[in-house]
């Protein structure tokens, strides 16, 4: 069930109505039964996986809480269980059809279509919710939950399960026994959050995805330098308004069960330095990865090399978090790379910072904010080309659009005998200028992002008057229903995560 079809409407009116309508102690069994319901939608199967991975986790919690002399023995067995889980389900491509092969060559018959294994949602961000909460328990951070049927509700919760966001149990499971109480007042910050993500994925997102040529990111050798930095540039508000959109929506449906989720997205592109952009994308998973990944790092070296200043302090951090980050998103030297090179932009930063006073970009002169912003978006874009393709296709389009003879000059004369009527022109690409398509719809996804940074507000259309509320909800649902007709609807791109 797609959380953009009518159908999940229906499913959430439903459910919220009768989770408010419901005595308080039944309220997390309805939740959960909603939850599992939503997950047999996709697949048995799925929840059979997730509600065993929930289980394990749940006893291993209790298990550490009690245990005496085995609790480090314990935590790694849990973390190597979730790892295991995600290595064998999410990332068996790499050796299910070597697998095959040699069971094949011993006589085993795997069937025509070989093996295959079960890849269950959101598996990814599961798996480090698992740790974390292991991890917490160990450093006595966390209470291990006593009811398996409030912890089995944090791995299955709808709202979050097929992309996140990465909530901590100590946060996230208080809010299940206690939710917040729904007035008008949250109800319509709700909503707005549900409009603004659906704005993104299907108006801005999927339009923009859907003027992208199909093959660009395959064979980029058929295409000029100027398309290719413009399609680079679309994929790039693609990927943020896809994944910021489904935040924005599932937190709004989250929140009319007064449970609130973490904004991951905090207008990444207005980062000023990489510091920032980490603090701004994917926060969720970004405050995950400081906190079991660069922090205990740091501390390790730090035992070794007391001064916070040496070379290796500066490198191994941010270096080793964001590999772990490239290969959370998947196994393969494209992500890898892709987290390569943000740890080599986090390193260089860290490095500059040792040669004067450290200033908050808040403290920078204004000229400095812009141009370091315009800096850090134009490197984040550029490391999208690995994160989207091979590493040999990436390199085939890196070169080629900075390669000048690739670019092809404006057909202005031709433009001009259009625009008199004096020559017919059958394709845009015949002026040997980008899609023009892409700007219309970048520049309402700009403005978009720039109002809410300006009035720091997700949701500033609350403090329009009702007339404009009204004429603006109009607009956003005729353009909905448009696009429904076109069909130009994509999965979200971080379920593949």
């Amino acid at each position: 069930m797609s959380i953009t079809s009518l159908a999940f409407v229906a499913f959430c009116v439903v459910a919220i109505l009768v989770y408010w309508l419901l005595p308080s102690p039944y309220r997390t069994g309805w939740l959960f039964a909603a939850s599992i319901g939503f997950l047999l939608t996709w697949a048995w199967d799925l929840a059979a996986v997730l509600l065993v991975v929930a289980t394990v986790n749940f006893y291993l919690g209790r298990w550490l809480e009690v245990a005496v002399n085995k609790r480090r023995f314990l935590l790694w067995t849990g973390i190597g269980f979730n790892v295991l889980v995600l290595v064998a389900l999410k990332y068996n491509g790499f050796y299910v059809s070597a697998l095959t092969s040699l069971l094949e060559h011993m006589g085993v018959q795997t069937g025509g279509g070989g093996l295959k294994l079960l890849l269950p949602i959101g598996l990814s961000f599961i798996t480090v919710q698992m740790i974390s909460y292991l991890v917490d328990i160990h450093n006595k951070i966390l209470k291990p939950e006593p009811r398996w049927l409030d912890f089995t509700l944090y791995v299955v919760y709808f709202p979050k399960l097929l992309s996140g966001p990465v909530e901590r149990a100590r946060t996230i499971l208080p809010k299940f026994k206690q939710p917040s109480p729904l007035d008008m007042s949250a109800a319509e910050q709700n909503a707005w959050l549900i409009v603004v993500g659906l704005m993104r994925k299907l108006i801005l997102a999927d339009t923009l995805l859907s003027i992208i040529p199909g093959d660009i990111f395959l064979h980029p050798e058929s295409y000029v330098g100027q398309d290719l930095a413009v399609c680079l540039l679309a994929y790039a508000f693609v990927i943020y308004n896809d994944f910021a959109g489904y935040t924005s929506i599932v937190r709004g449906v989250s929140g009319f069960f007064g449970i609130e989720l973490t904004n991951n997205f905090k207008l990444p592109y207005f980062a000023r330095n990489f510091t920032e952009f980490w603090d701004r994308w994917h926060v969720s998973l970004s405050q995950w990865l400081r906190d079991y990944i660069f922090f205990p790092v740091s501390r390790a070296l730090a035992k070794k090399v007391p001064n916070r200043d040496h070379f290796v302090h500066l490198i191994a951090p941010p270096i080793v978090t964001m590999l772990v980050s490239g290969m959370w998103h998947g196994l393969g030297w494209n992500f890898l790379v892709w987290g390569g090179l943000h740890g080599l932009y986090l390193f260089f930063e860290r490095l500059t910072m040792l040669r004067g006073p450290r200033r908050l970009p808040d403290e920078w002169p204004k000229w400095r904010q812009v141009a370091s912003a315009l800096v850090v978006f134009g490197l984040v874009v550029l490391a999208w080309i690995p994160f989207r393709m091979d590493l040999a296709t990436a390199w085939h389009y890196l070169s080629r659009m900075f390669t000048l003879s690739a670019w092809a000059k404006p057909n202005l004369w031709l433009m001009r005998m259009y625009l008199t009527g004096n020559e017919k022109v059958s394709n845009w690409a015949d002026f040997k200028l980008p899609d023009v398509r892409v700007l219309l719809v970048l520049i309402p996804a700009l403005l978009l992002d720039w109002n809410q940074h300006r009035r720091k507000s997700e949701t500033f259309f609350l403090d329009w008057p009702a007339w404009a509320r009204g004429l603006f909800l109009a607009i956003v649902i005729l353009a909905l229903l448009l696009l429904s007709f076109a069909d130009t609807g994509a999965p979200f791109i971080y379920q593949g995560f």
